[in-house]
């Protein structure tokens, strides 16, 4: 069962970049169960129409912060990370790819997507092939709905909705 979730977020030109996104990172993977395989930020710079780009691979251990942090402080790093995301990177997002996501933001705005591998699924579906039993079903839902489980839960039981 694939264990990778794509989040994105757009953000628009009066977004104000002041540490929360990292700061959220930093926490997903804080844990353990999570681990972060790749982030892509791409932004259309308002007052120079510039794109600035940055797109790293993680390593599960937390440390695509620190490039991220550099990143957003210092304009050195953020040219230089900018310029190797435009070159593209062997298995990660082309150059070609991130010019045109930066083409189409409006000036100003940015979207970023961060690739999350939840590692805690790995031993959940171990624990049910040593039970003799297979994991059917993983998605996000409503918690307030749970009534939309029904259907899954009768297929997992080998009955059909009526």
């Amino acid at each position: 069962m694939p264990s990778a979730q794509l989040l994105t977020v757009h953000l628009g030109p009066e977004a104000a970049f002041e540490g929360q996104l990292l700061g959220a990172l930093q926490r997903l993977e804080s844990g353990g169960t999570l681990r972060i395989l790749d982030v892509l930020f791409v932004q259309n710079d308002h007052e120079t129409g510039e794109l600035v780009a940055a797109n790293l691979r993680g390593d599960g251990t937390g440390r695509i912060v620190s490039p991220l942090v550099s990143f957003r402080l210092d304009p050195s790093e953020r040219r230089r990370i900018t310029e190797e995301a435009l070159a593209g990177r062997a298995g990660g997002v082309s150059g070609d790819t991130v010019r045109t996501i930066g083409e189409a933001l409006a000036p100003g705005a940015s979207v970023a997507a961060v690739l999350i591998d939840h590692r805690w699924l790995q031993p959940m579906e171990d624990a049910a092939t040593r039970a003799g039993g297979t994991l059917s079903a993983s998605r996000f839902l409503d918690v307030d709905d749970l009534d939309t489980l029904v259907p899954e839960l009768l297929a997992a039981a080998g009955q059909t909705s009526t």
